[in-house]
């Protein structure tokens, strides 16, 4: 059995990966995962995770959303985005009682768990295009990748703010102190797990990409129809990372997330293209970098036009 070293990016991929990891998927081909997170002792910073896949010190690595153009800006194109797990923003906006619209958050202090483009940028131009001014979005980002976000929804319950946005599951945490979650529109977004090794690696190791891949759409599938094992695995790995004991966190976590993720995992043109207008479109020395540059989908293609995805839900 092969060990196969994953970095995620952050604690927002977890729920995803510590499913991959401990569903086993990976057994049958010859691999077990050691899954990794940044501010670990692999990766103690975001800046170690491109190093740490350029230096060939990692296999495959979840995230990397806006790194990929910046190094092939500079004329590093070895990073190569395989696979996207989910399509569509999963961040929430808990809000107090008295906020029913997006109008209601005018000049009020908002706060936000990180100040990562595909978050803060994002919630910024939800904002806006519900109609906010960006003078009139106060918006205070803390960059918190623990994952545990109770004191961004006791930030509101204790009058200091009248909004956050956070991860699943902290919005029902919200819901149980009394907040809602206020109504935003669909945003597609490259968010969350997206695949990544180097084109280094994946030449040298073709037989073991196709494994993966096909590992990961086993995970998506056993994470959409396996509601009672995925819980407890979520529980048992996240339960103390999140500070919530009570199942019903992680029932909930699950069914949202199985809406999210997708069965085959392509990513949507809009997504690809909302990362690089959130970012890489502003910067002059990234603008002849394409937006679909970073990407090839030809493994996942392959795997599914020989019916293996298909076959995996038509059995169920």
């Amino acid at each position: 059995m092969r060990t196969l070293d994953l970095l995620a990016s952050d604690s927002s991929h977890l729920p995803f990966l510590y499913v991959f990891k401990e569903s086993n998927v990976m057994e049958k081909y010859g691999y077990d995962i050691d899954l990794h997170i940044v501010g670990g002792a692999k990766a103690p910073t975001m800046a170690h995770r491109a190093k740490l896949a350029l230096a060939g010190e990692i296999d495959f690595l979840s995230g990397l959303h806006h790194e990929t153009y910046r190094e092939r800006a500079k004329g590093e194109k070895r990073l190569t985005y395989l696979a996207q797990a989910q399509n569509n923003w999963d961040d929430r906006l808990v809000a107090s009682p008295e906020i029913r619209t997006v109008e209601d958050l005018k000049g009020k202090k908002i706060v936000c768990h990180s100040k990562a483009p595909c978050v803060s940028g994002n919630l910024r131009a939800v904002l806006e295009t519900c109609g906010l001014k960006p003078s009139e979005i106060n918006m205070d980002v803390i960059d918190d990748t623990s994952g545990k976000f109770l004191e961004f929804v006791d930030e509101i319950t204790s009058g200091k703010a009248v909004a956050a946005l956070v991860d699943m599951p902290f919005d029902l945490y919200g819901i149980k102190k009394g907040l809602h979650v206020v109504d935003l529109p669909d945003r597609p977004v490259i968010h969350n797990t997206t695949l990544l090794a180097t084109s280094d690696y994946i030449k040298a190791n073709e037989e073991t990409v196709y494994a993966f891949i096909k590992g990961f759409i086993e995970a998506l599938h056993f994470f959409k129809t396996q509601p009672e094992k995925v819980v407890g695995i979520l529980k048992n790995n996240l339960a103390k990372r999140y500070g919530l004991e009570e199942d019903e966190y992680y029932v909930h976590l699950q069914r949202e997330w199985a809406k999210l993720l997708s069965t085959k995992p392509y990513p949507l043109p809009a997504a690809i293209q909302n990362v690089y207008d959130l970012d890489v479109g502003k910067d002059p020395k990234m603008r002849h970098i394409g937006p679909m540059e970073p990407w090839d989908l030809h493994y996942l293609r392959k795997i599914d036009d020989t019916g293996f995805i298909d076959q995996l839900y038509n059995a169920a």
